[in-house]
């Protein structure tokens, strides 16, 4: 007999939907998580990347030396 629905015993639909509930969380945060780290880091690539390249054009029309480009190349990318 179907008392509880979907073929189920009374009750048991509900604990299905509940016993779920906690994996669907579980993804939501990992998607949220996923997004966060992507967003962020993607972020600070670009800036970095925008100064590295300002670095080698000064570097290769010949406004710094040497030295100069090596330390500031090495802060830029050490963050």
């Amino acid at each position: 007999m179907m008392m509880g629905g979907w073929g189920c015993p009374a009750g048991m639909g509900w604990r299905f939907m509940f016993a779920g509930m906690p994996i669907l969380l579980f993804f939501i945060v990992l998607i949220a998580v996923g997004a966060y780290f992507l967003l962020t880091h993607r972020g600070k690539a670009g800036e970095n990347g925008k100064a590295l390249a300002i670095l080698n054009e000064r570097y290769a029309k010949g406004e710094i030396t040497k030295e100069q480009y090596l330390e500031a190349k090495q802060q830029l990318t050490s963050k």
